[in-house]
């Protein structure tokens, strides 16, 4: 029968042209995996063809969702399939795989529906669990496993006890083998543990049952639950000690008197870490006081500094649950705001600088969102907070393009707005909080402002950041494009950022082939970033495309500037395609090459767009892409011309382009070694170098630009010390490349005597060189 074997099908685009994947799936474009797989599981149950036998159109129906799910579920098809549609995707991924009824009902994601255990997979598992401010507890299973079926009630009643206190995780290695394979799993259920900022997890040894499993984890917390006197609790009472930062929570423990156990304090401590300073008191009856009834076992005492400091006496709590209920009661939280407020905050920063908001929008909550939300105002003291319901404000939500909740957004002094597409964890937000309104020139663009800059309808000059919420990689680039904006102000620069799963359509629009994607839109010209996705590099790309180093020749310059009338300057010339992946890989290398021969002013570095200057390239044949050309010093027009063929790297061109530069740098052997260095009145400066090593090669080219600059003043010559060890040895030469000058002849009785150049770029090889000359020699330097 079908519900007892595996079913493999081919599905043909006819089948879901028509059809959107999410709405198949009825979750939002920002879902993440998780939701993704219990929207897929709830539909599985109810749709599947074996509960269906009467339904002719649920075999072919079922497909299309399986279709959609295993499309959504790996992150580089979605990635396809949010770009292009069903069309990005070949033929290959569109085969979909179904089981049984059963599978679905019993074996597929176990934890799946569980809200305190989360499901983590390869995109999260590292990012989320390793070095984060909280211990993780992760279990490792295969639905197909009769032990981890057997273990899943106890695993829940450990994350729900344990809510808060610890994160409980899970891995389906059924889905995820990969990642369960880095982390070296050999069988099923393996829990491993993992200690605050802890880099790697150790495996849990002990009995899989829950009383073991809790001894083990309550045994790991540190936390500080001092017992204290009478004389400290009157102290402590009465609001009296004022080095008391935080709110104290006091166990009051009697005879009579029920103060929770000892392990339920200490998941109460572990909950409350770092915001209530947790103690127990033991009293006899007639230190307690008037004040507290038999039924008080717990007080909560505000800072004293609190001008409405009251003791807070909680009777008749016997659940840790309904005891962490009534202590976040206690604790302030971010204000309620609604739409009019929202808006009348936004109108207020565009018209000064006032401190920036991070608001929480939210529906429903949740233990550690709870705690999450009364901590904050403890560590970000310099920022406004406010919590926005969207179950009441859905329209604002939306409008901000918030999708999923909690979600945390800053309004910045100006008025830019940003979602944080982090973790929901107490660092995280912080952190984005911080760098959100430090970053103030960062702004998360709305459709018409997407237009409006590609339209070209305003002369402002941006830098674009195109990405996708669940796309890891730009959650990485996210922080290094707030660290570059902070470099350029915004009267010269602005920073937008485009979420391609809010704006879809306008990605495809634009042609927004991967995430993420930067380019920087200045007037006309589009400058698209290829180079490492860090800060500095932003910052050296945007300098780049602003100020070029590299000369942009067009139609209307090329044959003006390369024709008959050329003079004595070299030209190197990249002819490219801003299509072409070889050619973006060049880009940043070209730049290299050209900031390294800037000081040569007879030596000019320039490219051509070869889709916007098409007549250029097809009268110089070009015939791909990238083509790198050398016209070189006094040939006449275009005939003389050299080609390279050579690796892309900037010093492997700069060594190729120094060749072609008139003072040529002496190659030494035991034949004019003497007589050019030692028995000469010219100033040298000698390479001692090797052919194997890394840093001489990287110093050829720069030597060579060196001796340009150096003209008429120094000689450079080159020794190799592979074929000349004896020689290098008489030199006291010891690592390579090591550079000497030998200046005055009466001081060069031995290779020994020069004088050691420390200097490694040929401007910082000038520089030193000329310090150390004689002044006759120094006083031209009109031209450096």
């Amino acid at each position: 029968m079908r519900s007892s074997i595996l079913i493999t099908l081919f599905v043909f685009a006819s089948l879901t042209s028509a059809e959107d994947y999410y709405k198949l799936l009825g979750v939002e474009r920002t879902a993440d995996q998780r939701d993704i797989r219990k929207a897929f599981k709830k539909l599985a149950v109810t749709e599947h063809p074996d509960k269906k036998t009467d339904d002719p159109e649920a075999h072919e129906r079922f497909i299309k969702l399986t279709t959609a799910y295993e499309v959504l579920k790996d992150p580089d098809l979605r990635k396809k399939y949010d770009l292009y549609g069903e069309e990005g995707l070949d033929d290959s991924k569109r085969r979909s795989n179904y089981h049984s009824y059963t599978y679905y009902q019993n074996n597929f994601g176990i934890y799946d529906d569980d809200p305190q255990i989360i499901t983590l997979n390869r995109n999260d598992y590292f990012d989320s669990v390793t070095e984060s401010e909280k211990m993780w507890f992760v279990n490792f299973y295969s639905p197909q496993c009769s032990h981890c079926h057997h273990l899943a009630p106890v695993w829940r009643k450990i994350a729900k006890d344990l809510e808060g206190v610890i994160r409980v995780g899970a891995v389906n290695c059924e889905d995820d083998w990969h990642l369960c394979s880095q982390v070296g799993i050999q069988s099923y259920p393996t829990l491993m543990h993992y200690p605050p900022n802890s880099k790697q997890g150790v495996r849990y040894k002990g009995e899989k049952s829950y009383e073991e499993i809790m001894r083990f984890v309550l045994d790991k917390i540190d936390a500080d639950i001092r017992e204290i006197s009478k004389s400290v609790w009157n102290l402590l009472f009465e609001g009296n000690d004022k080095s008391i930062e935080n709110p104290v929570l006091i166990f009051v423990c009697g005879e009579n008197r029920y103060c929770f156990t000892k392990d339920e304090r200490l998941r109460i401590a572990a909950i409350f870490d770092e915001m209530v300073d947790v103690k127990v008191f033991h009293c006899k009856d007639n230190d307690c006081g008037s004040v507290l009834s038999d039924s008080t076992g717990v007080v909560y005492l505000p800072p004293p500094n609190d001008a409405n400091f009251k003791p807070v006496l909680f009777e008749d709590v016997l659940e840790v649950e309904d005891l962490v209920k009534k202590i976040l009661e206690q604790l302030p939280e971010p204000q309620d705001i609604n739409d009019d407020q929202f808006e009348d905050i936004l109108d207020d920063l565009k018209r000064k600088s006032n401190d920036g908001w991070l608001i929480c929008f939210y529906i429903g909550h949740a233990t550690d969102f709870d705690v999450l939300l009364k901590h904050l105002p403890s560590i970000l003291k310099d920022v406004n907070l406010a919590k926005i319901n969207c179950g009441r404000y859905s329209t604002l939500c939306k409008n901000l393009n918030v999708n999923h909740y909690p979600a945390w957004g800053v309004l910045k002094p100006g008025g830019a707005f940003e979602l944080s597409h982090g973790k929901n964890t107490m660092n995280d937000v912080a952190n984005f909080a911080k760098s959100s309104l430090k970053a103030q020139n960062v702004w998360a663009l709305s459709a018409q402002k997407i237009h409006d800059i590609l339209g070209r309808q305003n002369g402002e000059v941006w830098f674009l950041d195109w990405y996708a919420p669940w796309c890891p990689p730009c959650m990485k680039f996210l922080p290094e494009v707030r660290k570059a904006s902070l470099e350029f102000d915004s009267s010269v620069l602005h920073f937008g950022t485009v979420d391609c799963t809010t704006h879809a359509e306008i990605c495809r629009q634009y042609n927004i082939r991967s995430y993420p994607t930067a380019m920087l839109v200045n007037g006309s010209t589009t400058h698209h970033f290829s180079t490492q996705r860090t800060a500095p590099h932003i910052v050296e790309f945007i300098n780049e495309a602003m100020n070029p180093t590299v000369i942009h020749l067009t139609s209307n310059n090329f044959d003006k500037k390369l024709g008959k009338k050329r003079g004595r300057h070299l030209w190197v010339v990249d002819y490219f395609a801003p299509w072409c992946g070889p050619c973006q890989q060049l880009a940043p290398e070209w730049t290299q090459v050209a900031k390294a021969l800037k000081p040569l002013s007879n030596v000019k570095i320039a490219s051509v767009d070869c889709e916007a200057q098409k007549s250029v390239c097809q009268a110089q044949s070009i015939r791909s892409y990238p083509t790198i050309r050398l016209y070189p010093m006094g040939s006449e027009g275009l005939n003389s011309v050299a080609l390279y063929n050579g690796q892309r790297d900037a010093t492997s061109l700069l060594k190729w382009i120094t060749q072609f530069l008139p003072v040529k740098v002496q190659d030494l052997n035991d034949h004019n070694l003497e007589k050019s260095v030692l028995k000469t009145d010219d100033i040298v400066l000698v390479d001692y170098y090797a052919p194997w090593c890394g840093h001489c090669i990287i110093l050829e080219p720069q030597f060579a630009i060196a001796a340009q600059l150096l003209e008429n003043k120094v000689r450079f010559a080159r020794l190799n010390c592979d074929h000349y060890r004896y020689y290098c040895g008489q030199a006291g030469i010891r690592a390579y490349p090591t550079l000497k000058l030998y200046s005055t002849r009466q001081h060069r009785n031995s290779l020994q005597d020069g004088i050691r150049i420390k200097a490694s770029t040929a401007e910082s090889i000038r520089d030193e060189v000329l310090a150390l000359l004689p002044k006759r020699v120094r006083q031209d330097r009109d031209e450096l």
